[in-house]
């Protein structure tokens, strides 16, 4: 889990809980549309808002299955929009690594990431 989920969860359970019904909601549809709490960022990256706070994430699927998943990159508070744009190029840097890792072994389900600075 994403060290910003790990400190989310003990300093706002309220906004943590709210995030995990959100992703929740978007995984459980075939297609989801609310722009205000769930949008697309950039290539393949979304960010889930709840109030004053941002979650940046991307989607797979696991073959065979028919649940899809939400992968959290990272999150902030509502912060300026370059701190926005470094969160969201953080995240597309994850998932093009997790993609290279899936594309190199198929049966890896998820990659646990090492908080970076």
């Amino acid at each position: 889990m994403p060290d910003f989920l790990e400190s989310l969860i003990q300093s706002n359970p309220n906004a943590a809980r709210s995030l995990q019904t959100s992703m929740a909601t978007i995984t459980s549809l075939d297609t989801y549309h609310n722009e205000r709490k769930f949008k697309k960022v950039g290539d393949g990256i979304y960010e889930i808002k709840v109030p004053g706070i941002r979650l940046y994430c991307f989607k797979d699927e696991i073959a065979g299955l028919p649940a899809k998943l939400i992968l959290a990159t990272n999150g902030g508070t509502k912060n300026n929009k370059k701190e926005q744009n470094a969160d969201i190029k953080r995240a597309a840097g994850l998932r093009s690594r997790y993609l290279a890792a899936k594309d190199m072994n198929p049966s890896i389900h998820y990659i646990c990431q090492k908080h970076e600075h």
